[in-house]
């Protein structure tokens, strides 16, 4: 079969890939599944009473309450119009949103690969990382807009477009908060126009639409409210074993909860072999020190200035922090997965490009170490008992080692192969 064939067959194939993705989450929507369902009860709350919902409860359990305490004022704000005719239009809004917004980040990913056979790589990774389109897409949360605003910031900061970079990366953060940590990537590539940037925005963002919409003393009210509930009010704290299941089982891999269920006596859902007994507050200080460990490792291995670098490589490092993502979360839930793509696609590229395609060397065998790493992990999605003991966490840890050896830093003057 001809390159151009195979590159046009892949494409047809990532289009009904996407139409598919698009009807389950249209089909979860408009049932009410999972967490459409609150984020369309508070879109109509603000679109028929002009103010959020009053009743603010922790945590959510029914659907006169406030569904979305976790997320700042605006985002139930900028969602209301999805409202406007009712569930059943609602529904085919955001599945469509999702669409675009996946169709968007596959575009962008494509300029990652290298060489003619761009398209053919793009649909093998969009294969490997299927079952988590799937679980993005059932759940309906935003994990799909979060991943366009990331690839989309990190693709113009690394092309030199720092305004547009900045303000897409904040766009992430405000809409999920764990996204602030690329604000971290930024600040160690020495990217000062994209810093600038994504504080003005991510300032903007937060705070006028709500000024615009609620007035300064409501809106300020509001965020008060998010304050309360998620910072003082310990809404975080996932050491609790009264809490639902779904915070505290095997579809929490956090480093603080896989922890705990490996160590903690109390916890209704232990590891099958738990190696020692710890205190409540001994988990929580070990939890801490681990992921201070983990940053602190990766900020020394992604410390050179960007400046100094190739794309591959900052595309890289980028990748990993959104890896960071979900190993920092403190509930690291499985449609949380699909941030993992840019991963996935740099890992097929490096795996399979030929000499010269890249400006990286010698770093095919990282790349196929990560894939098998990736699929066994996958595979593991199966079974409660790896997923208890922290499956995708080791997962997630071990890539990000694997991509980082697949596209080492050039010595002497960066090349700037591919845009």
């Amino acid at each position: 079969m001809s390159s151009a064939t195979w590159e046009r067959n892949g494409g047809v194939a990532l289009a009904i890939l996407l139409v598919a993705l698009g009807g389950l989450s249209f089909h979860r929507a408009v049932r009410e599944k999972f967490d459409f369902h609150h984020f369309y009860l508070d879109a109509r709350y603000v679109w028929e009473h002009g103010e959020l919902n009053p009743n603010v409860v922790r945590p959510p359990k029914i659907d006169d309450h406030r569904q979305l305490p976790f997320y700042l004022p605006v985002v139930p704000l900028v969602i209301a119009p999805m409202a406007a005719f009712g569930p059943v239009w609602g529904a085919l809004v955001w599945a469509a949103a999702q669409l675009v917004c996946l169709g968007y980040t596959l575009h962008v990913l494509r300029k990652w690969l290298p060489g003619g056979a761009a398209g053919r790589w793009l649909l093998l990774a969009a294969l490997l990382a299927a079952p988590a389109f799937v679980e993005a897409s059932r759940f309906n949360q935003v994990s799909y807009f979060v991943l366009a605003l990331l690839v989309g910031g990190v693709d113009a900061a690394v092309r030199g477009r720092p305004l547009r970079g900045g303000a897409l990366l904040a766009g992430a953060a405000v809409l999920k908060l764990l996204p602030g940590l690329l604000l971290v990537w930024l600040v160690v590539k020495r990217q000062w126009v994209a810093v600038a940037a994504f504080c003005v925005a991510g300032v903007m963002l937060t705070a006028v639409p709500p000024l615009l919409a609620f007035g300064p003393a409501q809106a300020w009210n509001y965020h008060l409210e998010w304050w309360e509930y998620n910072v003082r009010g310990g809404s975080g704290d996932l050491l609790d074993p009264n809490l639902d299941a779904h915070f505290i089982d095997h579809r929490n891999q956090s480093i603080k909860q896989t922890l705990a269920r490996w160590t903690w006596a109390e916890h209704p859902f232990p590891a099958p072999w738990r190696p020692v007994l710890l205190e409540r507050e001994q988990i929580v200080q070990i939890g801490r020190a681990v992921a201070v460990v983990l940053l602190g490792g990766l900020l020394w291995l992604t410390r050179r200035p960007g400046k100094n670098l190739d794309n591959d490589r900052q595309r890289a490092e980028a990748a990993v922090y959104m890896l960071g993502l979900l190993v920092f979360s403190p509930l690291m839930r499985q449609y949380y997965l699909v941030w993992a793509l840019p991963t996935v696609v740099l890992l097929v590229g490096a795996a399979f490009a030929r000499p010269g395609e890249t400006s990286a060397v010698g770093r095919s065998w990282p790349a196929r170490v990560g894939l098998v790493v990736w699929v066994a992990g996958l595979l593991a999605w199966a079974w409660e008992t790896p997923r208890d003991m922290g499956a995708h966490l080791v997962m997630l840890i071990t890539l990000g080692g694997l991509l980082l050896a697949a596209y080492p830093v050039q010595r002497g003057k960066p090349g700037l192969m591919r845009n």
